[in-house]
């Protein structure tokens, strides 16, 4: 047996060994880089999901989607607030949700290209909740429940001139109270702010003060040719559609000659308690501009009275 060493042959097996320790070690590395680059990756990843989350801006492609429906209220903001941050960049505003409310922040600037009216002109840090009746129209919420009484008797004079009315007389009567109860501070450092709308409203109490009322009279030339009136506030309270009925359906020659109703403010309310709450807590951790106690107003609408008394010829 020959067991002569062969050089040659020794050689060539440590520059073999050499060569898959040389592919190993590059093996290792570039897996090694690799996995340091997805791990910086996915750091970038996640930190700009989070920062997604915390600004939750919306962009203008989302905005015009058709499943987009704008919150009920909407908050009108300078676009400077967040104009330095990335993630926004583009962006027409931002979604937030404050004491269970949603609300749109929409920057000044996309105003005028956002579909929506604003009543009155729209500015900076002032709040408008959506009008019951018109989704693309908006209501500054310091001026919600006067437009809506002011709209009310409107509509009752529009009533008794449709169906020919000779007079009509509007008494108003609305009773003033305050809020007693100091569970229904909206401090944006009560502990209530944390709680459910609903169960704010619970915790509040009021007390009548005051009492307001006044009276609007209108006369007409009267017509003998009635006419159904559009309704709006009124569409669903059954005393002024028996009113219209009897004006404008005389097959029997009886023709209604006068008639009174009396409209609980409950019927026809701009808001209900729960949501005016819910509106006052969100406002206050906004921060945004209003001068009223939501709630208060809406307790006060709900508790008022509408007397309408309609002559005919």
């Amino acid at each position: 047996m020959n067991n002569k060493f062969d050089a040659s042959k020794g050689s060539e097996l440590i520059s073999s060994a050499f060569k898959k320790t040389a592919e190993i070690s590059k093996k290792a590395v570039d897996s090694a880089k690799k996995g340091v680059k997805d791990i910086s990756e996915k750091s970038k990843i996640d930190k700009y999901e989070r920062k997604m989350k915390k600004y939750n801006p919306l962009f203008p492609e989302q905005y015009a989607q058709e499943n987009f429906h704008i919150p009920n209220l909407i908050m009108i903001v300078d676009d400077a607030v967040r104009r330095d941050v990335d993630v926004c960049e583009g962006a027409i505003g931002w979604l937030s949700k404050e004491g269970g409310v949603e609300i749109l922040c929409l920057y000044d600037e996309a105003v005028e290209t956002s579909g929506i009216q604003f009543i009155p002109t729209p500015h900076c840090d002032s709040i408008y909740y959506v009008d019951s009746f018109d989704r693309n129209r908006f209501i500054n919420i310091d001026r919600i429940f006067g437009l809506a009484h002011e709209e009310r008797l409107a509509e009752l004079k529009h009533i008794a001139y449709s169906l020919g009315a000779t007079k009509c007389t509007i008494e108003i009567s609305e009773s003033n109270t305050e809020m007693t109860s100091n569970s229904k501070s909206i401090s944006g450092k009560q502990t209530l702010l944390k709680k459910a709308s609903f169960d704010a409203a619970q915790s509040s109490s009021h007390s009548s003060r005051s009492q307001r009322s006044g009276k609007i009279v209108a006369t007409f030339t009267g017509s003998t040719n009635p006419v159904v009136p559009q309704l709006k506030w009124f569409a669903n309270d059954d005393n002024i559609k028996r009113l219209i009925e009897m004006r404008c359906d005389d097959k029997n020659g009886n023709a209604i000659k006068s008639e009174t109703v009396e409209i609980e403010g409950s019927n026809s309310a701009t808001m209900s308690q729960k949501t005016a709450c819910a509106i006052d807590i969100a406002v206050s951790k906004l921060g945004g501009s209003c001068s009223c106690n939501m709630e208060s107003k809406a307790i006060n609408e709900n508790m008022s009275k509408l007397t309408f008394s309609v002559e005919f010829p």
